[in-house]
């Protein structure tokens, strides 16, 4: 066990230098941010950070709550095959995570020893309510769609420099702290008389300024400046609400899926961010649909916006109309035209040429002037337009009699720019008003996400369990493991069903008082199952030190100080692994409580030698009343031999083979009896599925039996 330490920088966390830091308030946005990450256990976050993969996140993450708690996860996990199970285990409770958040931070839940009781309480406290929750919910498709759109925000994004706004001032000095606070928002000028104010401003969409010493002169009619008073320290939403609605507009599916799943949880009666009332999340939903995830003004928001925004988006198309209308008209008139002239016209034009265009003009002017007309309106009727509007239609088609007719394309690009300028000034003020909220709202927001985040953190262990039909084992004093009805979660996530294993060990309800051996050997057929109830125990343990609910209907557990769990070794050891196996072993001397489950140790050396060994570790074990171990092994005779202690031998037996040519076995061990491993079976089956030469080769060896 560590001693607890108080983490309060990340100058406080060993692995995080100075580069290391600068990268964490970088990506946060600040140090209090990362450090809130990181004691949260926001893998998914913590990975995303230049240079930092997952396996660095969990790592780190892992080390500051061992830190905190004065406990690591080998604390308990003795062995790298404890660790193994563990390990396999989170890999199937994280395929029910509908976030990244969630699915990291399983990392960050790992069993306790018996010593943090206190601990593995408040986790067991917690699961009814996730099982609850995961009942009522995980057959909710919206809801699980809402949820998986869920992760942490993104704050870490620098905001963009608004290109269509200007800041003036007359001061020098407040030049300098007016391009500090703002310069890197927005283009800062220094005027010095109404000339440069009207050069300035007509480059933008939007000018402020603070001084009102150059405007006791009237400014030409298009140009407008906003007076701010005290813009140095006026609030920066009034100046550039864009930042604030950034910092949300690019989070915006987030925010939403968020509230949603927030309403849907209280909804269903649960009590959920109990700190934010409805009327804040109704205001949330109100500013948040405003704007669209480019951080602009959403549509239908502002009918006049949009408007304004179908004249610019339609102009071109509207012009070219009116001018092509415009000549089909003009064509039609000419064709239907016909020239009077009386006596005095055609003596005048006998002697000037002049004279002949100026007739035909007043002749035909009547015709081009109703027809120009009709296309101007014909502009203003297609683009809904208002008064001052129309008037940049004015000198949209030349006054002069022309044929083909051609618009003005200038006329066209000032009516644009007028037209931009209209909406970026009735934008801002809709930022203005967003942003302003939003300020208020940044706390909130973020609450919002991270509770939905943390939810979905509880709902996977809920959905889990739901999906296994897992329950809460049940505490008791002394040493001993007792379950019934209990499942493989191994063997259920690859084949779906499998026979459900009663079995105890020790002191619990379900063992029977002669059967309260706390040291076993497991004796039994080959691929009859017992390194299946050995992972079986091992899965159940761990989880029930976890806090989390266990697969079995029912299971007693007396909480301990670390499992070892040893898998079967791979063939005979030679002398140095032998050793180093012997070594591994010695940790059962100590006078701890220790769950030990070892799957066939005589594979180590030679069967008499092995049995001795074993024999030996098993007394060891069995003079430590805090100790509880089963061992499998086909040489329960042997040992039983070489031993005095009180070692109880369990038996899983084979009774022969199905129709299948499947073993037919009781997966649930017999107390006190020896079974045997039935080789004679499986030659059998192989002699039965074969012919030829290799029926004839089973055959042989299945008569030495």
């Amino acid at each position: 066990m560590k001693r607890k330490e108080s983490i309060c920088s990340l100058n406080d966390i060993p692995g995080i230098g100075e580069k290391m830091a600068r990268r964490f308030i970088e990506h946060f946005g600040t140090e209090q941010n990362a450090l809130e990450a990181i004691l949260n256990g926001d893998v998914a976050s913590i990975s995303c950070i230049e240079g930092v993969g997952q396996r660095y996140a969990i790592s780190l993450v892992q080390e500051v709550n061992s830190r905190i708690e004065g406990v690591r996860v080998q604390d308990f996990l003795k062995t790298r095959e404890s660790m193994d199970i563990y390990e396999r285990l989170l890999d199937i409770i994280k395929t029910f995570a509908h976030t990244g958040y969630a699915r990291e931070k399983m990392h960050t839940f790992f069993p306790y020893p018996a010593s943090s009781r206190d601990r593995i309480e408040s986790i067991r406290i917690s699961m009814a309510q996730h099982i609850e929750h995961a009942d009522m919910l995980r057959g909710n498709e919206v809801f699980l769609s809402l949820l998986s759109g869920v992760k942490p925000l993104n704050l870490n994004q620098k905001s963009m420099k608004v290109r269509d706004r200007v800041v003036l001032t007359t001061d020098p000095k407040k030049l300098e702290k007016i391009k500090k606070r703002f310069g890197e928002y927005v283009d800062v000028h220094l005027v010095s008389s109404l000339t440069d104010v009207v050069d300035s401003a007509r480059g933008y969409s939007h000018v402020i300024t603070a001084d009102d010493d150059l405007f006791s002169c009237e400014l030409p009619e298009d140009v407008e400046v906003e007076i701010v008073p005290d813009l140095e320290a006026c609030e920066e939403w009034k100046i550039v609400p864009d930042n604030e609605i950034n910092q949300v507009s690019r989070n915006l599916q987030v925010i939403d899926c968020s509230l949603q799943v927030t309403r849907i949880i209280r909804e269903a009666g649960m009590a959920f961010l109990q700190e934010v009332d409805n009327v804040t999340l109704d205001k949330l939903e109100k500013t948040i649909c405003m704007i669209d995830e480019n951080g602009d003004v959403r549509a239908g928001t502002d009918p006049e916006i949009d408007r304004l925004a179908l004249i610019l988006g339609g102009i071109d198309t509207a012009v070219g109309s009116a001018n092509t209308f415009a000549n089909e008209e003009l064509n039609n008139a000419l064709k239907e035209s016909q020239l009077v002239l009386s006596g005095q016209d055609m003596l005048r034009m006998m002697h000037d040429n002049t004279e002949l265009q100026s007739v035909l003009e007043n002749q035909l002017r009547h015709n081009y002037v109703s027809v120009v007309e009709k296309a101007r309106k014909h502009i203003c009727t297609t683009l809904c337009l208002q008064k001052k509007e129309i008037f940049f239609l004015d000198n949209l088609f030349p006054q002069t009699i022309n044929h083909p007719v051609e618009a003005d394309r200038t006329q066209v690009t000032v009516l644009k720019q007028y037209i931009k300028e209209r909406i970026a000034k009735r934008k801002i003020e809709h930022k203005r008003q967003v942003a302003r909220s939003l300020v208020d709202m940044r706390d909130t927001i973020r609450e919002i996400v991270k509770e939905v985040l943390n939810f979905d953190v509880g709902f996977t262990i809920g959905c889990f369990s739901s999906e296994y039909g897992l329950s809460l084992p049940r505490i008791i004093e002394g040493t001993g493991v007792g379950l019934k009805n209990a499942e493989n979660l191994f063997l259920r996530s690859r084949h779906g069903t499998v026979v459900p294993i009663d079995y105890a060990v020790g002191e619990t309800s379900f063992s029977h008082k002669q059967d309260v051996s706390r040291i076993v050997l497991l004796s039994g057929v080959n691929s009859g199952g017992k390194t299946s109830l050995l992972e079986l125990l091992a899965q159940c343990i761990i989880l029930a030190h976890m806090g989390f609910p266990v697969p079995a209907a029912a299971m007693e557990v007396g909480l301990t100080d670390g499992l070892y769990y040893f898998a079967k070794s791979k063939g005979t050891l030679d002398a140095g692994a032998f050793e180093t196996t012997l070594i591994d072993f010695s940790v059962v001397a100590d006078s701890s409580g220790k769950i030990v489950l070892v799957d066939e140790l005589e594979s180590i050396t030679e069967p008499g030698a092995s049995a001795k060994i074993i024999s030996g570790i098993l007394e060891m074990l069995s003079e430590n009343e805090k100790s509880l171990a089963v061992f499998v092994s086909h040489l329960s005779g042997l040992i039983m031999e070489n031993t005095q202690s009180n070692v109880r031998v369990d038996g899983i037996e084979a009774s022969g083979l199905d129709s299948d040519l499947n073993l037919i076995v009781n997966r649930t061990p017999r107390y006190n009896y020896v079974a045997r491993s039935t080789p004679e079976l499986i030659v059998e089956r192989l002699l039965r599925k074969t012919s030829g030469n290799d029926h004839l080769f089973y055959e042989r060896l299945k008569s030495k039996f």
